[in-house]
This record gives C-alpha cells, sequence and structure tokens, in this order.
C-alpha cells in the first residue's frame, strides 16, 4: 500500500506544475488569445481573451515558445520545480524593407514572391502523406442587438421558449482528434465537449465544433471566396510588398492583400510568407458581405520541415434580418505526428523566368525522366506544374483514388459527460467570470432538464398535439438523423378555372438505416371544389448502396398540366385567377402506376428509366372568373379528347465526365462543379396516340475569372414517330405574366404558342459578369445586387413551317435580398411587346 501511495504521490508531483501569467505587447496592450507552444513536448495552450493563461508541466527542463499574429515569437527555457508564474511581454515583428533584386523589374517585389507562392501552392497541398492531432476548439458568441421589429415579432417568443437573451455570452468548447491520410481522407473524433447553449439549442443537435480548417493553398475556400493563392488570384487581387524580417535563420515577408473590386468574395489583409519554401507563416485575412463582417487569423509552425497550423482565430459580426451578433471561433492544435510524403521532402528552388530567361529557356526545355525526382532541382513555376500534373498522373495509377474530398466526424460515447478536472487539465486556458458564471447556470439548468426529460417520456418520443391536424409538423424518433421520421405537410390551397379552390395535404415517413441509405413512403391528397372531386396518390421508395441505387413505385390520380414543362406555379396562378380573373393553368386527370429505378454506375456514369401504364383524361372550367374583373372569363381548358391509355416507358443516360464522388461521414455526393453535363433520352409509348423520341442536352457552368462566369443548356429532341394528343406534343417553358422564377426558360414566349409534334433545338445562354452596370457602385455590390444577361434560341417546326424565336435579356437580382427585375427584347413575331418587364420571384 506504502508503494501504491508513493507512485501516486510521484506522479501528481510529475503533473501538477503549472505555469501561468499574462501576456502583453511592448505597449501594454493583453494579448487575447496568444499561444503558447511547448516545443519538448509537442502540446501548446492559448491566453484567455484577458491575454491570462495557465499550462501544467512535468518538472524538469522545457522550452517554452509564446506567439501572437504580427508580433515576434519568445522562447523562455522554463525549469520546472514548482508552479511558477511568468508574464510575458511581446514586440512587434521588425519588418524593414530590404533589398529586394527584381532585376530591373519595374514592379512591386511581391508581385515575383506571390508568383512563385502561388505556383507552391499545389505543392503544399501534397506535402504531407498523414499525421495525427489533437485540437483545443472554443467557440463564443451573443446577440447583440436587436432591432424593434424583430423584438416585436419573435424577441418574447425567443427569450421563453428558446431560453436565447440578447447579451448573454454562450460558449462551446471541444477537445477533437483529427487524422489525415493524403490525398483527402480526413477523419475527426469529437473526444470531449461541453456548452451552455439553451437546451432548446442544444437538444437539437448544435454543430459541433471542428479543427479542421479551409486550406488556404485551395482554390477557394469556404465554397465561394477566392483564395489569395488561387491559379486566378492576379485577376482579383493587387499585392504589396510591405518588408521582411529573420526568424531562425528564414526570411519571411509581409504581403498586402487587396481587392481590386469590391466585392463579397474576396479577402483583405496581410499574408506573411517564408521565402525560398514559400510557405504560409501567417495572415489576417477579412472579408465582408450584405451580413457582416469577417475576419481570419492562422499562424503556423515548422515540424519536420513543414509549416503546420497551430492556431485559428475567426471573427464574426452579424448585423441583418433585425439582429446584430458576435462570434469568435479560436482553434490550438497541438500534438502533431506527421509523416511527410518523401516525394515532397525536398522543396525545388523556383527561379522568376523573367529575371532569368536564358536560364528559364533550357530548364523547359528538358524533359521530365523522373518527375519525383525533378522536384529537388531548379524550376520554372511552367516545369513545376507539369511536373505536379505527371507526379498526380502516378499517385493516381498507385492509389486508385476515388474520392475527391472524404470526411468523417463522429462523437465519443462520452463526450459529454467530463468532469471540470478534465477540462482543467485539457483546456489550459483560464475561464473569464462571465464564462463560469454562464457555465454554472448552464450546469443547474441541465439537471432540471434532465428530470423533465424523464418525467415526460422514457424515450422522450414527440406527442400528438391537436393542432398538428392542421399544422406542418414532424415527429423524429431516431437520433442524429437516423431512424424513423414522420412529416405532416401543412395544407396547401389553390385555385384555377378547372377546381376552383383546391386543397392538398402530404404525409411521408422515412426510416433511414444510415446517410443516404434509407426506406421512404407517403400519399398526397387533394380536393377540388368547384369539380367535387378528390385526387391523390401514394409511393413506396428506397435508397440504398451509398447514394448509387434509388427504387421507386407508385400510383393513384393526379392533375397535371397539359404543359409538361409546367410553365406557371399553382401559387401565382392563385394570384391571376383570383385577384385578375386570368388563369393560365391547363389541366389534365391522370391516372397511373409507375416504376422507377435509377443508378450511378460510377462518378462520370448515370442510368434513369422509367415503366407505366397511365390513362389520361381531360377535364372542363368549372369557375368563370375570379373576385374582381367580373367582366371578363377565363380561356377553355382546351380542346376535350378522349380518354387515352398508354403503356410509357423512358431510359436517360447521363455522362459527366470530370464529376468526382465525395463522401461525407459514409454518404456519397457526386461533385460536378464546373464540368459539363450530356444527357441523352429516348421515350416510347404504346396504345392510344403511340409515339417515340429522341432528345439530347448539354449544359455546364463555365467560370470566367475575373469576368464572373457564363452557363449555357443546349437541347434538342426529335420525334421518330409523331404523337396526336397535345398532351404528347413538345411544348417549351414560356412565359405568359409579369412575373418570372428560375432559368432556363423562355422569358416571354407564350406557354402553347409554339407546342407542336415536331422536332427543336434551343439553346440559353446567361452571363453573370462580377461587376456590370450597376455593380461598378461598391455599396449597391456589397449590398447584395447581382446583375446577368441572357441570349435564349429556338428553332421549331409548326405545320411544316420552320420558326426562329429569340430572347434577349437583362436582369438585377437582390433587390430587398429576395426579389429581381428582368427586362426582355423579344425578337420574331410571336410576341408583339417589343419591351417586357418582369418581376423574378425567389421561388
Amino acid at each position: 500500500m506504502k508503494v501504491v501511495i508513493l507512485l501516486l504521490v510521484t506522479c501528481f508531483s510529475l503533473q501538477a506544475q503549472t505555469l501561468s501569467g499574462t501576456i502583453r505587447s511592448n505597449k501594454g496592450e493583453l494579448m487575447p488569445f496568444a499561444t503558447i507552444w511547448i516545443n519538448d513536448l509537442n502540446k501548446g495552450s492559448l491566453a484567455n481573451e484577458e491575454g491570462k493563461y495557465a499550462i501544467n508541466l512535468s518538472k524538469g527542463e522545457h522550452e517554452v515558445v509564446f506567439r501572437f499574429l504580427g508580433h515576434t515569437p519568445k522562447v523562455h527555457k522554463i525549469s520546472m520545480a514548482g508552479d511558477q508564474s511568468l508574464d510575458v511581454v511581446l514586440s512587434e515583428e521588425a519588418v524593414t524593407l530590404q533589398d529586394v533584386n527584381v532585376g530591373g523589374l519595374k514592379e512591386d517585389p511581391a508581385i515575383g514572391m506571390m508568383r512563385r507562392m502561388i505556383s507552391m501552392a499545389p505543392f503544399h497541398l501534397k506535402e504531407i502523406d498523414r499525421y495525427t492531432a489533437k485540437g483545443y476548439v472554443k467557440g463564443a458568441g451573443k446577440i447583440t442587438s436587436i432591432s424593434k421589429v424583430m423584438n416585436a415579432l419573435v424577441g418574447k417568443k425567443m427569450e421563453k421558449e428558446a431560453g436565447i437573451k440578447v447579451g448573454s455570452t454562450y460558449v462551446l468548447e471541444g477537445i477533437n482528434q483529427i487524422t489525415y491520410t493524403r490525398p483527402n481522407k480526413i477523419e475527426e473524433k469529437v473526444l470531449s465537449n461541453r456548452n451552455n447553449l439553451p437546451a432548446v439549442l442544444r437538444n437539437s443537435g448544435a454543430p459541433n465544433l471542428r479543427i479542421t480548417q479551409t486550406n488556404f493553398y485551395q482554390p477557394k475556400v469556404w465554397g465561394g471566396l477566392i483564395s489569395p493563392l488561387s491559379p486566378s488570384a492576379f485577376s482579383f487581387y493587387k499585392f504589396a510588398y510591405i518588408g521582411s524580417f529573420q526568424l531562425n535563420g528564414q526570411t519571411v515577408s509581409k504581403i498586402q492583400v487587396k481587392p481590386k473590386t469590391t466585392a463579397d468574395d474576396l479577402f483583405e489583409g496581410t499574408l506573411s510568407i517564408v521565402e525560398d519554401t514559400w510557405s504560409i507563416y501567417s495572415f489576417s485575412l477579412a472579408f465582408r458581405n450584405s451580413q457582416g463582417y469577417y475576419t481570419f487569423q492562422q499562424q503556423n509552425a515548422l515540424f519536420q520541415g513543414v509549416w503546420m497550423p497551430i492556431n485559428y482565430d475567426v471573427n464574426v459580426n452579424f448585423d441583418a434580418m433585425g439582429f446584430g451578433a458576435t462570434f469568435r471561433y479560436i482553434t490550438q492544435v497541438k500534438e502533431y505526428a506527421i509523416k511527410v510524403n518523401p516525394t515532397f521532402v525536398v522543396k525545388p528552388t523556383i527561379i522568376e523566368e523573367r529575371l532569368h530567361k536564358d536560364w528559364a529557356k533550357e530548364i523547359n526545355k528538358e524533359k521530365i525522366a523522373t518527375p519525383k525526382l525533378a522536384l529537388g532541382k531548379e524550376l520554372t513555376r511552367k516545369k513545376l506544374r507539369q511536373v505536379l500534373k505527371q507526379v498526380e498522373k502516378e499517385d493516381k495509377k498507385e492509389q486508385k483514388e476515388e474520392f475527391s474530398s472524404d470526411y468523417t466526424i463522429t462523437v465519443d460515447s462520452s463526450a459529454g459527460l467530463k468532469k471540470e478536472s478534465f477540462w482543467e487539465a485539457e483546456r489550459q486556458v483560464p475561464l473569464t467570470e462571465a464564462e463560469v458564471k454562464g457555465y454554472q447556470e448552464a450546469d443547474s439548468l441541465s439537471v432540471q432538464d434532465e428530470k423533465k426529460r424523464l418525467k415526460d417520456s422514457v424515450n422522450a418520443l414527440p406527442r400528438f398535439r391537436y393542432n398538428d391536424l392542421f399544422n406542418a409538423r414532424t415527429y423524429t424518433y431516431g437520433q442524429k438523423g437516423l431512424g424513423a421520421r414522420l412529416s405532416l405537410s401543412g395544407f396547401q390551397s389553390g385555385y384555377n378555372a378547372v377546381d376552383g379552390y383546391q386543397l392538398s395535404r402530404r404525409v411521408d415517413y422515412r426510416y433511414t438505416y444510415k446517410l443516404a441509405d434509407y426506406f421512404g413512403t407517403g400519399v398526397d391528397i387533394r380536393y377540388a371544389f368547384s369539380r367535387k372531386a378528390w385526387n391523390g396518390m401514394a409511393y413506396i421508395e428506397r435508397n440504398w448502396d451509398e447514394n448509387r441505387q434509388f427504387l421507386q413505385f407508385a400510383g393513384g390520380s393526379t392533375v397535371e398540366q397539359i404543359n409538361s414543362t409546367e410553365p406557371i406555379s399553382a401559387t401565382v396562378n392563385l394570384f391571376y385567377a383570383l385577384f385578375l380573373s386570368q388563369n393560365y393553368l391547363k389541366l389534365y386527370q391522370k391516372d397511373f402506376i409507375k416504376a422507377n429505378y435509377a443508378v450511378q454506375l460510377n462518378s462520370k456514369w448515370n442510368v434513369n428509366s422509367t415503366l407505366e401504364y397511365r390513362s389520361r383524361s381531360s377535364l372542363e372550367n368549372h369557375e368563370e372568373n375570379g373576385f374582381f374583373y367580373k367582366e371578363r372569363r377565363f380561356e377553355s381548358n382546351g380542346n376535350p379528347f378522349s380518354t387515352s391509355q398508354q403503356v410509357f416507358g423512358s431510359i436517360v443516360v447521363r455522362y459527366q465526365p470530370f464529376a468526382t464522388w465525395r463522401r461525407y461521414n459514409g454518404a456519397r455526393r457526386l461533385s460536378n462543379e464546373s464540368g459539363p453535363t450530356l444527357q441523352g433520352m429516348y421515350e416510347q409509348a404504346f396504345g392510344d396516340n403511340d409515339y417515340s423520341k429522341v432528345s439530347f442536352q448539354v449544359f455546364q457552368t463555365i467560370p470566367l475569372a475575373n469576368w464572373g462566369s457564363i452557363n449555357y443548356r443546349i437541347s434538342g429532341a426529335h420525334f421518330i414517330n409523331k404523337p396526336s394528343l397535345i398532351l404528347d406534343y413538345q411544348h417549351f417553358r414560356g412565359n405568359e405574366i409579369n412575373v418570372s422564377s428560375g432559368d432556363n426558360r423562355f422569358l416571354a414566349l407564350p406557354y402553347y404558342a409554339l407546342s407542336n409534334p415536331g422536332g427543336h433545338f434551343k439553346a440559353f445562354l446567361q452571363w453573370e459578369p462580377r461587376k456590370f452596370v450597376l455593380t461598378q457602385n461598391a455599396f449597391l455590390s456589397m449590398y447584395g445586387l447581382k446583375e446577368k444577361v441572357g441570349y435564349a434560341y429556338l428553332q421549331t417546326s409548326v405545320n411544316s413551317q420552320v420558326v426562329n424565336y429569340q430572347e434577349l435579356s437583362y436582369g438585377i437580382t437582390g433587390i430587398g435580398k429576395i426579389l429581381g427585375v428582368d427586362f426582355v427584347y423579344p425578337m420574331g413575331s410571336i410576341v408583339p411587346e417589343k419591351w417586357k418587364i418582369l418581376v423574378r420571384l425567389p421561388f
């Protein structure tokens, strides 16, 4: 027993040494969330927002490095024999303008530096074969203000039902373990987390904080923001040399980053780069959009020759929709274990072609015998691109890469059960008084919440409420997106000349086995009051094989638009019919049984097949006009036709040559980004009014760097055997009203003007410039205004006569954040108006 006690005392003495203090600048300013790094232990900690730190160290000698962005790191050698106090003062980086040899080039030295930095970005994305790391993550935020209007609408409900109070600070903390495996596999595990969020948010599955961040060596970050290291960065940014400083024998240069134009997807700030290796040392970048201002800071440290992130600091100042809020997200990464890619251990020397033209020509002429060995030589930027492409080809042959990204995040079963002693040991960041108070309140409320949940139900299942008979409601019986879910829609209403008023409601049941693997069934019931008729359909479906296979059986009686492109929504038609006595919906009834099977053969090829028996009947108007304009009469619903019975089949083959798989928590998702999609379709109908038809389409969005983007859609069709029933004609998605929504439609073409049983060719072209007319104004651009210019072309044959129709359009979106305006110039004799102005809706 004495031996055991002695061992415990010894262990305690080894672990209980605490180094603490305050970190300030040489100007006396506190340094919130400064980094404390223990070189010999490969771990670190953070100061809190008041600049105070505390870190547990074992007895003995330690090398402690203190860092803060824009300041020179300070190294202290500490001998721990008990608790120690050490206040640290950090000086600003001694950035000086150095003589940079630009060989007579009349340009800022930053230009050449950034050219080499950008050329090395793909290299740095491949440097690591594998690494593991551990991170402490902390997020803190609060709602700072609420407008009088929003306070009147939701203020009391937000505080009473959700427990969210204006001015209260909410904190989330996490200890995460991350493993990265080249080329793109990331596994993250939440070892422990805690927060003082209100119970409503906490129990609804508030997102876990992640230590993985967007890599700025990638062309885009957070989906759409353009990195200053993007291959097209010079189209968007101006770079200026601020100065350099020495760090452990290496030169670190500081570059100012400025966007060439005001835009919500561009950064501004500073970027510090390590010369010769052309790696990120640190950066402080910010961007602004219509919802707020965001800053992102990152500090890196050297591990086995690779500069890796050890600290992230994200600040958000949100001001939109009547709310003001702030949020700060801090990440400290530690305990790196790195395996460097052997091919990328030695870094190439990138020469500046414009300074050494003859040498560059000789290098570019050399044949690449062994790409992996060539990476250790002097290379031009052009030659480096060639070498990296060949290395990538060789790696793909060896690895047989299936996913362009593969991310998994899991939560340890005991993550939320850790005691305060665990957090004090792992966090090593003193909490502020407000945070301590918030956690005490949260712990007290958590006990009450747990008692209430146990009292309500053993399984805490949702219970039926009488108002669910009228309102939308989702009953969730599983956890974390798995298990059973029952969805009850609200009542959907409409009004048209055939049905009069109509009401519909939908019920869906889904059981999710795992992400992208589910069974579902449901019914949709519809009643038409003037027609005094019920319609409805039911379905059963299965999605499985990691989102690669889908099977559905459906049947029932539905009401469909005669124009199969469904050019007008029931909601918009309700307004026109009721208030203007103008009805545009032309409908028929379809009774059917259908089977649909789709299979994703691989990331490039998809096959979708349908087999359907259908009986179609004509309908007639049961209403003459709406509430107003009683002198008007609704147009007829079209010529009556005999009931048509058919067996219909179709097969669609889709090819996306540049598509790849992405995987998130085991669920596959296709990613095509800017690659083209080619699609061919064959349709065949037997029975009454039989016909056969082939069609094709190709579409794509092409990025044009600083010029914005252009998207096109080209399609055509040919009837092998022509139909005799208007339902099977070739219809076009036109627009007769002064409202529009969606793209790839004709904005001024009448719904049935060119419907025919012949072939057609059509093309849509739309350019979305970054800056055009109104968006040259910085205020309007940051407000969220977007412009677009469109062209639409149609050629078809009506009564053996070739008809050509064209449209030019100019559109504005983002008015009031949701609306837009389209100005259309139709060409040809189909549309009598020379100009048409439409309001664009977001649905």
